[in-house]
C-alpha cells in the first residue's frame, strides 16, 4: 500500500491577454482542461526543475507511464547522491529515485494524487510546488495564457483526532513528540491548576537554572517502535491539555505523514494498493464494487474526489503560516 496526498488544481488567465484559443471563439478557461491533457504526453512531458543554493538548477527526469483516457499516472524523479567506498576508495554516486503521480483530469474533475515519496524525503508538497511551476513553465513556453495553481485538500481537526485517524485509518506511528512550554517564572496567566502548574515546574526547572524564557519536553521512540499517544493516559491527557488551554506549541512526528503541529489543518491522504497501479499499467480490467468491470485506479479516483469534496477545503501548500486554534480544541 502507498500513501497519496490529494490535491485540487485550478486554471486562471495568466495575465490581460488572450482570452480565447488562437483562432477561435473559444475561450481559454473553458478548454483549459483539454489544453492541458494534450500536454501529458512523452517522455519529460514538463520542464521539471530543482533549484540549487548557487541559483542554478537541475532538470529532473519526468514522464508519463501510462496514460488511458483523461487519466494519467507520472513519474517524476529526484536526483540525489551518496558516498560509497571501492576497495580504499571514496566515490560518490548518482542516482534517480522516482515519486508516483496520478493525474485526474476527467471533464470536472482536476485532481491531482502525489505519493509521499522517500524520493522527495516524504514531502508530497515539494513535489506539488515542482510540478506545479512546471506546467506553468510549459504554458509560457508555448505561449498559452494560462496558469495553474496546485491546492492541498485539507480539513480542520483537533490533536487527538488527528492521532486516532493516522494511527487507525492509515496504520501510521507516532515517533516523537514535543511539548513546548515557558518558564512559569518568565510569564504570568498560566491557564492550569495548581496540580499542573507544579508539574510544569518541575518540566522548566532545567529552563529556569539557565534563565531561559521558555523550554520543551521531547520524547522519541525507538527506530522500530511507536509512542503510545492515547488521551486514556492522565498524565499525558493533562499536557496536552495544559499546552492547548495555553497555545503552547505541540510538534506530533509520525512515521508516514511526518509533522503535525497543534492547531494545524489535517492534509488528505488516501491508501493505494500497488497492484493498482499495476493493472492500470498493463491494461487488467477489475471487478469493481458496483458489479462492472473497469480501472480499479479509476475506482480509487472517484472515491477520492467524493471524500474530498464532502469533508475537505482547498489550501495552498506553499503556505507555511498555521492559525491558532481556540483553546482546548485537541
Amino acid at each position: 500500500m502507498t500513501i497519496f496526498a490529494i490535491y485540487k488544481y485550478v486554471f486562471t488567465l495568466a495575465d490581460e491577454g488572450d482570452l480565447f484559443v488562437e483562432g477561435t471563439t473559444e475561450r481559454l478557461l473553458d478548454k483549459a482542461q483539454e489544453i492541458f491533457d494534450g500536454m501529458i504526453t512523452g517522455d519529460k512531458p514538463f520542464p521539471v526543475s530543482l533549484p540549487k543554493r548557487d541559483n542554478t538548477a537541475t532538470r529532473l527526469d519526468n514522464e508519463v507511464v501510462c496514460k488511458r483516457g483523461r487519466v494519467s499516472l507520472l513519474m517524476i524523479c529526484n536526483e540525489k547522491s551518496k558516498k560509497i567506498m571501492e576497495k580504499k576508495d571514496e566515490q560518490e554516486i548518482t542516482y534517480h529515485p522516482g515519486c508516483y503521480v496520478v493525474i485526474d483530469n476527467r471533464e470536472g474533475v482536476a485532481n491531482v494524487a502525489i505519493e509521499r515519496p522517500p524520493a522527495f524525503d516524504g514531502n508530497p508538497d515539494r513535489v506539488c510546488r515542482l510540478l506545479e511551476k512546471a506546467i506553468n513553465d510549459k504554458f509560457v513556453m508555448e505561449h498559452i495564457n494560462l496558469k495553474v495553481e496546485l491546492r492541498s485538500k485539507v480539513r480542520e481537526t483537533t490533536l487527538w483526532q488527528m492521532v486516532d485517524n493516522q494511527t487507525t485509518n492509515y496504520r501510521d506511528k507516532v515517533t516523537k513528540v514535543s511539548f513546548s512550554f515557558p518558564n512559569p517564572k518568565k510569564v504570568a496567566g498560566i491557564d492550569a491548576d495548581g496540580k499542573m502548574k507544579g508539574k510544569l515546574k518541575v518540566l522548566s526547572a532545567i529552563a529556569n537554572a539557565l534563565n531561559a524564557a521558555k523550554g520543551t519536553f521531547h520524547v522519541e521512540a525507538n527506530k522500530n517502535d511507536a509512542l503510545r499517544l492515547e488521551r486514556t493516559q492522565e498524565d499525558l491527557a493533562q499536557m496536552v491539555h495544559l499546552c492547548s488551554r495555553n497555545a503552547y506549541d505541540i510538534a506530533v512526528h509520525f512515521k508516514h505523514y511526518g509533522l503535525y503541529r497543534f492547531g494545524a489543518d489535517e492534509k488528505a491522504l488516501s491508501l493505494l494498493d500497488d497492484e493498482i497501479i499495476k493493472d492500470f499499467c498493463n491494461g487488467h480490467l477489475a471487478m469493481l464494487k458496483d458489479g462492472s468491470q473497469g480501472f480499479g485506479l479509476e475506482e480509487w479516483l472517484d472515491e477520492v474526489r467524493h471524500t474530498t469534496e464532502k469533508d475537505f477545503k482547498d489550501a495552498t501548500p506553499a503556505k507555511k503560516t498555521r492559525k491558532r486554534r481556540n483553546k482546548e480544541a485537541v
